[in-house]
């Protein structure tokens, strides 16, 4: 799950980034599904995981803190969808909120 919560949160600033840009492109979807086995994310530490995520949320959170309010409005297609920046910066906490809460309900209750 940490493999998946990391992958999704990179992707979706990739598409930030792009669209904060002005870059016009329309984005592809991914299959988070399929990514998680090639991560390989079993055959390594919970501590090295744990780091990682550490270091790609302070990268999310650098990432969104540089941007001003033109760059949060913009536009662009990811997944054949229309969104803005600030939208993905939402779905990013979201993410990461969902799967928190599916962490406490199935492991931790």
């Amino acid at each position: 799950m940490v493999g998946h919560v990391m992958d999704s949160e990179r992707v979706f600033c990739y598409r930030a980034l792009g669209f904060a840009r002005a870059d016009g492109n329309p984005l592809p979807g991914f299959d988070e599904k399929a990514w998680v086995p090639a991560g390989r994310f079993d055959a390594r530490s919970l501590k090295d995981l744990a780091a990682e995520l550490d270091a790609v949320r302070r990268a999310t959170i650098a990432l969104f803190s540089g941007l001003d309010a033109d760059a949060l409005a913009r536009r662009g297609t990811a997944n054949n969808n229309p969104i803005t920046v600030r939208a993905l910066a939402w779905i990013i906490a979201g993410h990461e909120r969902h799967h928190v809460a599916i962490l406490r309900e199935r492991y931790l209750a």
